[in-house]
């Protein structure tokens, strides 16, 4: 038998019906995900401000450092004039040692020289010396004894 219009009608009403039966019950399932990618796009825009915030934070710390030394550029100036006066400093205190121990020499050569022409000999020197300090100690001693 051949449909006839008002049964074609019905038909696809009944179809639409069934349609939008099919995407009512969908609805809730489609609210609930559009719910979740709300939450998740939240905690994603919390998670990059975090992540700006220390890179921030970073960005502070490398100008911080960066005024002292630049790795990526090499010594800054601040810390060139350092190593600058740094070096002169050991440089001098180089000369200053040589100096010293040129003194040193000096003066004992002088001695040397002062001792012979006076015929003084060091040693007997040091010798009365030790023997002068043994014998107040054994003073000292016998002091403390009486006393």
């Amino acid at each position: 038998m051949v449909e006839t219009g008002g049964e074609e009608l019905a038909a696809a009403n009944e179809e639409l019906l069934a349609k939008i039966e099919e995407l009512e019950s969908k609805f809730p399932k489609i609210e609930m995900m559009i719910t979740n990618l709300r939450k998740e796009n939240e905690t994603l825009r919390e998670s990059i401000d975090k992540i700006n915030e220390n890179f921030q934070d970073i960005m502070a710390l490398y100008e911080v450092v960066s005024n002292q030394i630049n790795p990526f550029i090499g010594i800054s100036k601040i810390t060139a004039t350092s190593m600058e006066k740094l070096e002169k400093l050991e440089y001098e205190t180089k000369i200053l040692r040589k100096k010293i121990d040129e003194l040193q020499k000096d003066v004992v050569i002088l001695a040397d020289i002062y001792l012979r022409q006076y015929d003084i000999d060091i040693n007997d020197i040091i010798e009365d010396i030790l023997a002068e300090e043994e014998i107040s100690k054994i003073i000292s001693r016998e002091e403390d004894i009486h006393d």
